[in-house]
């Protein structure tokens, strides 16, 4: 009888479900729109029955699709985007939208903590992660604060993808890797510290919070009223699941220390394997890994391969119709203009600032140094080295807090192109490796199931069977020359930048 593995995975605007064979292979994947919604400046929320209705809906089509018997899926994992709150009352009904890690309803909050000596710097050292406005700690102090009337219904307040395990299986959990980067845990000491709760003035939350466990660890089973709405086989097995960062580094096969880990999508997300925790408050967090005795030390910021289509929606129409007739992706024929300059082929600078900044929260995107003799092939290219340097940016900050680099595995859009993969090679100094899978994050979470349910004799196993890669890509020494030359200009603009940058935030208010 066949096995198969489903992973569910949640970003913040789609919910989709995929069904793997043993080997890795993609059998099935289904995925629905969730819309976000902006009630007011700042705040970010989706509706959470809409949340678990389109999960339902797209592992009950994956089913459909894969053309399978539901008893052979022998286990599920889920992960999910991090941070954000799914709060459910004491009925366990969902008790108003749910907010999401796009979120900043709770930034004066995190500019009170961000004060010398105060609650940020005092919680760091237990937390190992720096409290933005998004993070469970500062949006429950908020409810705290200002809706004390639903802060009293609370029953419980989960992750993402344990919000959805629960609908699954009633199960209230959560594991190591999502929970561990919260702000809200003693990750060294894996427990939830009320010293910790009380700095924050929501110790009483604590019966709230969902006890963690191992991402592979059997969470619970799914239920009769969930397999009649997903089509999944009452009783399937369901697992801890994965922090969506986690689970995409399993599925590309990140699982040793030294390993880096390097999402290029809509978040630039650069996450190394180490053995000990990074203690350096200049990187974004340190978790606990999926992988039981590892940590994950990430830094990350929106600065990735969204700016690229940004710019195909915006200036590409020729690029679009030529693709069109030659039956290809547009961006394939971005891919093919941008090759056809060498590296140090363009003396403009691009700064990939368009949703987002790792330097400051009112940075800028900019193109720097343009004359009437560029192209668009001078600027796409400028885009392309842009984005690496963002990454580049954020890789040195973990190789400054101690992190060892052997080897990269590149997964997101910008894995798509084999031009971008060079370059990523060529600036970071590393061999990278673009794995097979499409969808990574889902496969990771697979894995995890498959270890939980014992198909697999552990996560080395797992990847060693499941794992496949697509290409690798070797520094070429006279390529890194001319973009780390590129790069230290880069860093010069954005030094220059900052001031003129406070002025234009100014001009706009």
């Amino acid at each position: 009888m066949p096995s198969y593995l489903m992973g569910i995975d949640n970003g913040l605007t789609v919910s989709k479900a995929a069904i793997f064979d043993l080997h890795g292979r993609e059998v099935a994947v289904q995925g629905h729109k969730v819309a976000l919604s902006y009630p007011r400046p700042a705040w970010v929320e989706r509706d959470s029955e809409t949340v678990w209705q389109t999960t339902a809906a797209a592992i009950r089509e994956a089913i459909e699709q894969a053309g399978i018997d539901p008893h052979d899926i022998v286990g599920v994992g889920n992960s999910a985007h991090g941070n954000g709150i799914y709060l459910v009352d004491k009925a366990g009904a969902p008790l108003g939208p749910s907010i999401v890690s796009m979120d900043n309803r709770a930034g004066a909050i995190i500019d009170e903590w961000s004060q010398p000596g105060g609650v940020r710097e005092q919680a760091f050292p237990t937390t190992l992660t720096n409290i933005w406005a998004a993070q469970p700690a500062a949006l429950l102090a908020w409810f705290k604060r200002n809706r004390p009337e639903l802060w009293r219904q609370i029953g419980h307040a989960f992750p993402c993808k344990d919000y959805i395990k629960f609908r699954l299986t009633g199960s209230v959990t959560s594991d190591y890797s999502d929970i561990s980067g919260t702000s809200l845990y003693d990750s060294r000491n894996r427990r939830y510290s009320p010293e910790l709760l009380d700095l924050y003035g929501i110790g009483d939350i604590l019966p709230a919070l969902p006890p963690p466990m191992e991402s592979h660890e059997v969470a619970g089973r799914v239920t009769r009223e969930a397999a009649h709405v997903t089509g999944l086989a009452e009783g399937t097995p369901v697992v801890g699941g994965m922090f969506d960062i986690n689970a995409s580094a399993v599925g590309a096969g990140v699982i040793d220390e030294g390993m880096l880990c390097v999402i290029a999508g809509t978040w630039s997300i650069n996450e190394v394997v180490a053995r000990q925790p990074l203690l350096d408050r200049r990187i974004l967090m340190c978790t606990l890994f999926a992988v039981p005795g590892l940590w994950l030390a990430t830094d990350s910021s929106a600065t990735s391969a969204t700016n690229l289509e940004w710019f195909v929606n915006n200036f590409c129409y020729e690029e679009k119709l030529a693709a069109e007739a030659r039956g290809v992706s547009v961006y394939e024929v971005c891919n093919e203009i941008v090759a056809g300059l060498p590296p140090g082929g363009s003396d403009v600078i691009f700064h990939p600032f368009l949703f987002g900044s790792n330097v400051q929260a009112n940075a800028r995107a900019g193109f720097y140094g343009l004359g009437s003799w560029h192209t668009k092939a001078h600027v796409l290219r400028a885009l392309y080295e842009g984005v690496v340097f963002g990454h580049l940016d954020h890789v040195n900050r973990l190789r400054a807090a101690g992190a060892v680099m052997t080897a990269a595995r590149l997964t997101g859009g910008g894995a798509r192109s084999q031009v971008w993969s060079q370059m990523f090679a060529d600036a970071l100094e590393l061999p990278v490796e673009t794995p097979a899978a499409s969808e990574i994050a889902a496969l990771g979470a697979a894995i995890g199931a498959g270890v939980g349910v014992g198909v697999y004799a552990g996560y080395e196993d797992a990847v060693a069977q499941a794992v496949h890669m697509l290409g690798r890509y070797e520094p070429q020494p006279e390529a890194t020359a001319a973009y780390l030359a590129r790069f230290q200009e880069y860093l010069c603009l954005l030094e220059a930048m900052r001031e003129p940058w406070q002025r234009l935030a100014k001009l706009s208010d």
